[in-house]
């Protein structure tokens, strides 16, 4: 709850008596006209509770790759926006903090967070965010460090100069939910050992690669000794959101209008539990029904909660408003290596459409030369095992 909220509301109910006190017999027209002003005020709908938004991006100015690319012309605008709209930008240290109850979580925070280290990213957008004064977080693979197309060591040193994070994003960018336990030990952990002895400095923010994720590859993140571990779920960071999977909303495409940026900035966290199935491995491709309970029904609409699973689309929900309970009844028949499952809630307060989403894996590892195919925020990809390093 927010406490400035509830006080201004306590203050206005004792305005409102004070008002009534000295105005026995005859009242002023501006005695009246604070009153009504004053009623009006008590009867607004308290501001929603408080998120931050961690922004997702990849490459820029780099049209041969429509699907994940900014133009700097696109990230000017949505930096402009996010200034003159009252937006807040923290660093990771701060979204660390938030998480973790050791600051409160702002109204209107932001994230901003750049995948792979291409050069790209260096050359075009760290220009623009060092104009704004934002900071940033790149996320790199440390075998890519260097290499043709990509940011080299003494760049990334240079980054924390400019307000800049780097951090990690595995050795060689491997779909990690594919990895044996010595593999994903290396990957990760490994990772992490090579780049801060390089940098001469901590790394201490892991993000998936792909985006993927299952309990060991979580596991062996914390095992890791990672601070947070950011996903490529859709949605939004508020209070009780898991060190180990912190979404982010993926700006990427030549095609992303401001209105489309400006819409990412307003899915609020949905508060549920009970999901099933659970975040993770499946014990089988077979899903007998999905379900999940709203911590707060009464905050929304009861028409307007929606389920979808990445494979089937939008899923014959049934929402009960009473207990919050939303039900849907299977089975499902999954294929896709990965899905997502995707919960949405129209607010009362604000019509805004709270998410939560996460990723379910089918059991099993490939065979050599098997083609498998996933779910990567919310589109279809298919990658072959020899095709790891591949970014879509």
């Amino acid at each position: 709850m927010n406490t400035d909220c509830v006080s201004s509301r306590h203050d206005t109910a004792m305005t409102h008596q004070n008002i009534r006190d000295r105005s026995a017999g005859k009242k002023s027209p501006a005695a009246i006209a604070a009153f009504a002003c004053l009623c009006l005020v008590a009867f607004l709908p308290l501001p929603a509770g408080a998120y931050i938004t961690v922004l997702l991006y990849h490459r820029f100015d780099e049209n041969r790759y429509p699907s994940t690319t900014t133009s700097s012309a696109q990230f000017e605008q949505q930096m402009r926006y996010l200034k003159t709209n009252g937006y807040t930008v923290l660093s990771m240290d701060t979204l660390a903090d938030c998480v973790k109850g050791r600051r409160p979580i702002p109204e209107k925070g932001v994230v901003i967070t750049i995948d792979d280290g291409f050069i790209s990213e260096y050359e075009r957008a760290v220009p623009i965010l060092r104009r704004y004064g934002y900071p940033f977080c790149i996320f790199v693979f440390s075998r890519g460090i260097g290499a043709a197309n990509y940011l080299s060591w003494s760049q990334l040193k240079q980054l924390e100069s400019w307000g800049g994070e780097v951090g990690c994003h595995s050795h060689t960018h491997p779909r990690l939910i594919n990895s044996r336990e010595k593999e994903m030990e290396q990957e990760i952990g490994g990772s992490k050992v090579f780049m801060e002895r390089n940098l001469g400095r901590k790394v201490t923010y892991f993000a998936y690669p792909f985006g993927q994720y299952d309990g060991k590859v979580r596991a062996s993140a914390r095992k890791a000794g990672f601070s947070l571990m950011l996903t490529s779920d859709p949605g939004s960071v508020g209070p009780g959101a898991e060190v180990d999977r912190i979404p982010r909303q993926a700006i990427v495409g030549s095609r992303m209008s401001i209105q489309d940026f400006a819409a990412k900035l307003k899915n609020p966290p949905l508060g549920v539990s009970g999901r099933i199935p659970a975040s993770g491995t499946l014990p089988s491709y077979r899903v007998p029904r999905v379900s999940l309970t709203l911590k707060n029904p009464k905050l929304y609409e009861p028409g307007q909660v929606n389920v979808f699973l990445s494979e089937k689309k939008r899923l014959d929900a049934h929402f009960d408003p009473g207990t919050g309970v939303v039900s849907c009844g299977g089975p499902f028949y999954l294929t896709r290596k990965t899905n997502r499952i995707i919960v949405t809630a129209r607010r009362k307060s604000d019509g805004l459409f709270a998410m939560d989403s996460y990723l379910i894996v089918l059991p099993g590892n490939p065979s050599p030369g098997e083609r498998l195919r996933y779910t990567l925020n919310g589109d279809e990809f298919s990658f072959g095992r020899d095709l790891a390093m591949t970014r879509p």
